[in-house]
């Protein structure tokens, strides 16, 4: 992985976590706000169960090529986003329909699971399209010969599409969904991802934990942000009784605190500069942020 990209994912976006009841098991992740990467071969790694485990890779495409040979020449722009997969087992759906091994875009209600039609592409290549444009111009003696404008993948451009994935844990697998978009100019956006944490079960895409809702309704409940060197949190829902936990990257408990006021403020200046995870604890849900003190 990019090891500079990396970096930047980890303490530029925080990435919120909403973990639903024992019933549901759909572990949800919101990416907020979105994680926007574009270029030439530019990566973000997809884990969707947040272990540190790359499941996925999605590149950014954005490269000119030409040839030349005597007098005849040619040049593509090709400007799009593709899927990898680091682990060969691990795979997302296809589009059937389509001439090409591409991953389908599904909408909103769509359910992920073994009936389906399973794909990957090969660790060692760039992966598959989601969506690419190739504009292809041929020259003959310097003269334009030909000219093509085409699209590839079953996503669309400026768009916002659903991949549905199935991975493995610790020899088990798992299906998920991302939502991402991809726009006409090649810059790649990351907005939420989740799966379910029970092997070999099927998910509907789009589901949070909650149903098929937005996701700023399901994180309303509470909120988790800094302020200063305060962890501040606030729980606007009707139970008072919360539960905060600081974990640090490692999952090595810092810190356990009851939260009886709408709005609190938990004093963290003390501890080291580094990555953190609030977990706060209401009405049956968990709700988890990761942040960095400085």
């Amino acid at each position: 992985m990019n090891q500079k990209l990396k970096k930047y994912l980890a303490l530029a976006g925080s990435v919120t976590t909403v973990v639903s009841n024992a019933d549901a098991q759909v572990v949800y992740t919101d990416v907020n706000p979105d994680f926007l990467f574009s270029g030439n071969l530019n990566t973000y790694v997809l884990d969707l169960n947040n272990d540190g485990i790359e499941d996925f890779t999605l590149i950014t495409i954005d490269t000119l090529q030409s040839y030349m040979s005597g007098s005849y020449s040619y040049k593509a722009t090709i400007v799009g986003a593709a899927i990898r997969n680091p682990v060969q087992s691990n795979s997302w759906l296809i589009n059937s329909a389509s001439s090409f091994l591409v991953p389908e875009s599904l909408n909103q209600g769509d359910v992920i699971g073994s009936s389906g039609v399973l794909g990957s592409a090969s660790t060692s290549s760039i992966g598959s399209p989601i969506v690419a444009n190739i504009q292809y111009s041929s020259f003959l003696n310097g003269v334009p010969a030909s000219t093509s404008n085409s699209t590839f993948g079953d996503f669309d451009f400026d768009q916002e599409g659903i991949l549905g994935v199935k991975f493995n844990i610790n020899g088990n697998y798992h299906f998920g969904w991302a939502r991402i978009e991809v726009t006409s100019n090649g810059t790649v956006s990351i907005k939420d991802y989740a799966y379910d944490a029970n092997p070999n079960t099927s998910i509907i895409a789009g589901d949070n934990g909650a149903g098929l809702v937005g996701v700023q309704e399901q994180l309303n409940a509470v909120t988790i942000s800094m302020l200063n060197n305060n962890i501040r949190i606030e729980n606007k829902g009707a139970n008072n009784d919360c539960l905060m936990v600081l974990t640090n990257i490692s999952g090595q408990q810092i810190l356990e605190k009851q939260l009886n006021d709408k709005i609190e403020l938990v004093d963290v200046s003390e501890f080291s500069t580094g990555i953190y995870l609030v977990k706060v604890i209401s009405d049956n849900q968990s709700y988890v942020k990761k942040i960095y003190i400085k």
